[in-house]
């Protein structure tokens, strides 16, 4: 509040702080959802080809040995092996590789070195065939830059997947703007009363004698109330809204309330207060008829 001339109702912390929240919370998840979309789910992907291509190698070893092939046998088969190409197994579907992928990845990458050459790959599977992760995947996911899962646990996300991060992204995005916006708007807001009349957050000065009837059935619980004024011959509507100007507070002097009953005290028109009970009503209509 200002000067004892007029009431001034301000936003309030707690809706202010609130807002504030909301914006970053929609703004993080903006952010996430794109980073998401953009790098890591294609990040991701391009670890989970490379680890089937070694889950892959370890399946056709075992049968190139079983069937007693020759190393220069294995080096040819596994030389013409693509990391990436189409999936379909296991609950794992991916067809257009190109869109599941970062964008400067080489779609034709042939198996890695350690994977094609028969003496190392042969020293790789005899010492880890028995283990759960695949023969050099260990070694290979922790050299070159590289600090891949160990089992690279994540299956791989579809075209589908990818593009509702981007979607849910947009929305995070809007809805950002949106909060932000409503916010900057109303930190310029207040309400008001004076000798005059009573000023909603936003709008033009309403003098008292243009106030026809108040809705205060929201007030108590809402802090909430509605008055209906003649403009130029036309009603109109406006708001008194005490949680987010002002607010309730005793140790602030519940500037809110203040600025209510400075109304009431000039208001000379209807006023809406919560309605009785039904039961209440009909035992007035039973008294009626009797």
């Amino acid at each position: 509040m200002s000067e004892d001339d007029e009431l001034i109702c301000k936003p309030t912390k707690w809706f202010l702080w609130r807002a504030l929240a909301m914006a970053v919370m929609f703004g993080a998840g903006a952010f996430l959802f794109f980073k998401d979309y953009q790098f890591g789910y294609p990040k991701k992907n391009l670890e989970r080809f490379y680890y089937l291509a070694f889950e892959q190698a370890k399946e056709d070893f075992r049968v190139h040995l079983e069937e007693g092939k020759s190393g220069a046998e294995w080096e040819s088969y596994a030389g013409e092996q693509r990391v990436f190409k189409a999936i379909d197994k296991d609950g794992e579907k991916v067809e257009k590789i190109e869109f599941v992928l970062p964008a400067d990845t080489d779609l034709d990458m042939g198996w890695p070195e350690m994977l094609v050459d028969f003496e190392t790959y042969s020293q790789l599977y005899e010492e880890g065939n028995q283990f759960a992760v695949p023969p050099g995947w260990t070694k290979f996911s922790n050299s070159g830059g590289r600090t891949w899962d160990e089992t690279s646990k994540n299956k791989l996300k579809s075209e589908s997947k990818i593009k509702e991060q981007f979607y849910i992204g947009v929305l995070c995005g809007v809805l950002f703007l949106v909060t932000l916006f409503i916010l900057m708007r109303i930190m310029g807001r207040s309400m008001r009363v004076n000798e005059e009349g009573f000023t909603p957050a936003g709008k033009k000065l309403i003098p008292f004698g243009d106030l026809k009837r108040i809705d205060a059935r929201k007030w108590d619980t809402k802090g909430l109330a509605f008055v209906y004024y003649d403009d130029n011959g036309t009603e109109k509507k406006a708001k008194v809204d005490g949680m987010v100007y002002g607010q309730f507070k005793k140790e602030e002097g519940e500037p809110a309330q203040k600025l209510y009953e400075r109304i009431l005290a000039n208001f000379q028109g209807e006023l809406i207060e919560l309605a009785p009970d039904e039961e209440d009503e009909n035992e007035k209509e039973g008294e009626e008829t009797a």
